[in-house]
Parts: structure tokens; C-alpha cells; sequence
């Protein structure tokens, strides 16, 4: 039988994409989002209702995942959303709901889906994390904190799981075509734009850096081809990198003095030495 795949997020972006890739390319994929008529199109295998926030709804997609092919050959961790805002004003409890989605419902999502795997000795985990999860930026330290999380929590698991022959590889998007600007506007819309904000220059600098990032951005096919690699072959490196630009990469290995400095001139943050 072909490789199973249960991926989580599906409904649009990255999630979607790759369930349309991979049917494509022969996989059993199991199919899931928090509304479930948002898959109605899709060519999946299964698709189900998956709240990665209530430990039952994921145990209910495992289980049902298990009964209709016997196995979970990979899991793919796409789930996740960005509440932006600096850390001064955003809200301590949407900071916890965007936790509790980008970090704990990957850990639900593992924990369920890891002790079938090790029964088999088989399978392979995909968390998709972010530039984001390697450079952090003004406004954006909460989301950013949520993807260095999942970096920290993979670089264990790859150790912990390959003595039972589960393989774990994170993929990191750069600027990718999807909804993902629309719904951050709908989470953090209020911090933004409020009036009294000490942070207002900032926001407006945030949205104009936002608006140069869309430019750059490539559809979410270009994720999908590099998680199917991640998947295929045979050893896995730790980490996979997608539409990222070669700055970035070079700002992610000259460390914090150079970015801090890169950051300073793109949000006009002065030196308060000066």
C-alpha cells in the first residue's frame, strides 16, 4: 500500500497544497482542519475534523486514521497561525491561544501518533517551522517564539526517536503565497492599529516590511515539493529550507550583532547610548 500521511492544517496555504501534491503523487493522505467541510474539494484519503488544541479531537483523527489503513507512515505538523504585536501590549491569553496551537498541538499531535510508530519501527515526522524560528523581528517575538519552540522540540525528538526508526525534519518557509497575512489581520488587527499605541511607528514600519515580504513570496507548491523530499529520502537532513534568500541565510549564520544591526536601520530603532 502506499505511504500514509496524516497532515494537519489543511484548509488552505501550505496544508492544502500539499495534500493535492502528494494524492498526486500516490500517498493515502489523511486530510484534516478544525472545519472539515473546508477539505470538501480536496483528493484526500480521509478527511477529518482535527482541533489540535483538544487533546480528543487529536486522539479521535489518530484513531480513525489507524482504522482506515492500519498505520501513520508520516506525520506532517503544519498547523499554525501568527498573532503579532510587541511584547510590551499583546495579550498574555492570545499569546497562550497561539501556543497552544503552533507548540502544544504539535506535541498532542506527536504524542498520539509516535507510540504507533514505534510499535512499527517505522516513520517519519515533518514540523514546518519558519524563517521565523531562526530570526525574530520587532512586533513579531511572540509568533517567533512559537516557531523556536518547535525548532528546540524537533532537535530533541530527532535524538529521542531514531533509536526506534522514526526520522523527524523540520522545513522552514520563507515568504510563501497563502492566507497566512489575512488571518494574522484578523488576530492582531485591534494591536495594531490602536491609537494610543507607544508602538505605532513600529506597526507602520511592520506592515510596509510586510508588503516588501509579500513581494518575494512564491506559491506554496515550492513547501509542498520540499516536504516530499524531506519525506522521500532516505536519510533526512535536520533541516530544510524553502524560498528563504540567500541574506537571510547569511544573517542567520553572522549572528546577533549584524541582524541587530540590519534590524535597527529597518525599523529605525535608535541607540538610547546615543
Amino acid at each position: 500500500m502506499s505511504k500514509v500521511a496524516l497532515i494537519t492544517g489543511c484548509s488552505t496555504g501550505i496544508g492544502r497544497d500539499l495534500v493535492q501534491h502528494l494524492a498526486k503523487a500516490g500517498y493515502c493522505v489523511a486530510a484534516t482542519a478544525r472545519k472539515a467541510n473546508t477539505l470538501a474539494d480536496l483528493p484526500a484519503s480521509l478527511k477529518l475534523s482535527l482541533d489540535v488544541t483538544q487533546p480528543d479531537s487529536v486522539n479521535e483523527a489518530v484513531a480513525h486514521t489507524l482504522a482506515q489503513f492500519g498505520r501513520i507512515d508520516v506525520l506532517v505538523n503544519n498547523a499554525g497561525y501568527a498573532q503579532v504585536g510587541a511584547v510590551e501590549e499583546i495579550p498574555i491569553e492570545k499569546v497562550q491561544q497561539m501556543f497552544d496551537v503552533n507548540v502544544f498541538g504539535v506535541l498532542r499531535m506527536i504524542q498520539a501518533v509516535v507510540p504507533h510508530m514505534r510499535a512499527r519501527h517505522a516513520g517519519r515526522i515533518i514540523n514546518i517551522s519558519s524563517l521565523a524560528g531562526k530570526l525574530s523581528t520587532p512586533a513579531n517575538g511572540a509568533y517567533s517564539a512559537t516557531k523556536f519552540a518547535l525548532e528546540a522540540l524537533s532537535d530533541a525528538l530527532r535524538l529521542e526517536l531514531d533509536p526506534f526508526g522514526i526520522q523527524v525534519a523540520v522545513v522552514e518557509p520563507g515568504a510563501i503565497k497563502t492566507q497566512f497575512e489575512e488571518t494574522l489581520q484578523l488576530h492582531a488587527g485591534p494591536i495594531l492599529t490602536k491609537a494610543d499605541s507607544p508602538y505605532r511607528t513600529l506597526y507602520k514600519l511592520r506592515d510596509e516590511f510586510g508588503a516588501s515580504m509579500q513581494r518575494q513570496e512564491a506559491g506554496p507548491e515550492v513547501v509542498s515539493q520540499v516536504i516530499r523530499q524531506a519525506i522521500e529520502t532516505l536519510k533526512p537532513r535536520a533541516r530544510y529550507h524553502a524560498n528563504i534568500p540567500f541574506s537571510a541565510r547569511l544573517m542567520i549564520h553572522l549572528g546577533d550583532p549584524v541582524w541587530d544591526m540590519v534590524l535597527r536601520r529597518m525599523f529605525k530603532v535608535e541607540d538610547s547610548k546615543n
